[in-house]
């Protein structure tokens, strides 16, 4: 357990040390984008694994290299310091790409998951220019696949389908991806608006508090002083015996530290005001 909590420590820290602290829309997707890395490095096992050997006994060395690939560019992305969030998002999303189209060459249609997961999974941690454009990357790969596996300019895949298979299958990824990249961005335009107004609120509790920190102070340190010479005054001014000069210096005193004391009452209710009024 120990181990676990130093390892995401250290991948956290490492992948959004340029992350802003301000926890909008931004922040949760770099959150998000952290915690994925985080998983898919152990749990990518279960699949490197087994498509390994799978791929060895086929005889597919160019999908064995890809794998190892794939896992050393995202062991980079978790552990290679100072590269850019950015970067490293690109760098993912390239290459879980690659590896996907590479899938659907040699394992068959049904890898089109993988593309189908990416494109999501893209939205999700990357705020495109155009939010179309995980849709259009496989858009080009499914023509691109289509065109060159009918007219027989790449061999053969290792699982053979008719065109109308390819067709409709791709068809189906397109429909799904465009969906997907219509109604995310919508999700997240929502979410970005109910967690700027949650900033903005709690801003705004924020500044409450601080000035609420200086009515105290004003209350418990400011206004004492004038108090004090008010009633220190006011003791003195009982002595029967003071000379008329005595008791017209105490007068102006008192004037002045009444007028002091008004102007920090003042001060007092506006900032009171100003609570209400935010």
């Amino acid at each position: 357990m120990n181990l676990w909590l130093k390892y995401a420590t250290y991948i956290r820290n490492n992948i959004l040390i340029s992350c802003s602290k301000k926890k909008d829309l931004k922040y949760w997707q770099d959150d998000m984008f952290a915690n994925t890395i985080l998983y898919i490095l152990p749990l990518s096992l279960i699949a490197l694994i087994p498509s390994l050997i799978w791929s060895y006994k086929m005889e597919l060395y160019t999908m064995i290299i890809v794998d190892i690939a794939a896992v050393l560019l995202t062991c980079i992305i978790a552990f290679k310091k100072n590269i850019p969030l950015k970067n490293r998002k690109t760098i993912f999303i390239t290459t879980a790409y690659t590896l996907s189209t590479f899938l659907v060459y040699y394992a068959g249609l049904n890898s089109t998951l993988f593309l189908l997961a990416t494109c999501f999974l893209s939205l999700f941690i990357f705020t495109f220019d155009n939010q179309y454009t995980p849709a259009y990357i496989n858009i080009a790969i499914s023509v691109t696949y289509i065109v060159l596996i009918s007219n027989n300019i790449l061999p053969d895949p290792a699982i053979i389908f008719e065109s109308t298979v390819l067709f409709a299958v791709f068809s189906n990824l397109i429909f799904l991806s465009l969906l997907m990249s219509a109604l995310v961005p919508q999700l997240f335009k929502g979410l970005d608006e109910s967690f700027k107004k949650s900033i903005e609120h709690y801003e705004k509790i924020d500044k409450q508090n601080e000035l609420l920190k200086e009515i105290t102070w004003i209350q418990s340190h400011v206004v004492r002083a004038p108090l004090s010479r008010l009633m220190a005054i006011t003791y003195l001014l009982k002595d029967f015996s003071l000379t008329d000069e005595e008791k017209k210096f105490f007068i102006e005193n008192i004037i002045i530290s009444s007028n002091e004391l008004d102007t920090i009452i003042q001060e007092i209710v506006t900032k009171s005001e100003s609570i209400r009024s935010s």
